[in-house]
């Protein structure tokens, strides 16, 4: 088997594919309502022209093709997050991410935008809403807060974090439970 994929969430996928004899693991999210397939590995990120071979390969692979195609991406419309053209592209500087520890230490330098302490009237918010208003504002909150997680576990990529640690395995849940969650309410409609 030359390639395998794991469905973490609705937009989030892991795969890994065998290319000269090497596992390499990749990250597939959609951010920004487009499909971005991102290296994990170090060694592919480091080496720009390497990572061009093995995301060539890989997206001439049958079976990825497949995978997209059950999935609903279209090939044309995937983006890479290593330029694949030849021309070098200006090198995109990411923050140092704070690692994760327990106790007071936080990973967010600043508080998320909705602390839900805002005061909401609620009666105002039943009448001028009904219950599939109330659904699409809950997804659109589940989706942002989704996202926020998807740009960390990228950042985490970007600092040689990936599946085999810990912190980054923790964030993938959370993924997951958004992921679930707007599965569940999108049912409620």
């Amino acid at each position: 088997m030359e390639f395998t994929y794991e469905i973490i969430s609705e937009s989030n996928i892991n795969i890994r594919f065998i290319y000269g004899g090497e596992w390499f693991t990749f990250n597939l999210f959609n951010r920004d309502e487009q499909w971005v397939l991102h290296p994990f590995d170090s060694s592919l990120i480091r080496n720009k022209d390497m990572s061009r071979l093995v995301i060539a390969d890989l997206i001439a692979h049958r079976p990825f093709q497949v995978m997209l195609a059950k999935e609903g991406i279209m090939i044309s419309e995937l983006n890479t997050s290593i330029p694949l053209g030849q021309q070098p592209e200006p090198e995109v500087e990411y923050e140092e991410l704070p690692r994760i520890r327990r106790g007071s230490d936080r990973i967010f330098d600043e508080q998320p935008s909705s602390s839900g302490n805002e005061s909401i009237d609620i009666d105002r918010l039943i009448e001028d809403n009904d219950l599939e208003d109330l659904v699409s504002m809950e997804v659109k909150l589940i989706e942002s807060r989704q996202n926020m997680y998807n740009q960390i576990l990228h950042r985490m990529f970007m600092a040689d974090l990936g599946p085999t640690d810990p912190e980054f395995q923790k964030i993938q849940q959370i993924v997951k439970t958004y992921g679930e969650a707007k599965s569940r309410l999108l049912a409620i409609q």
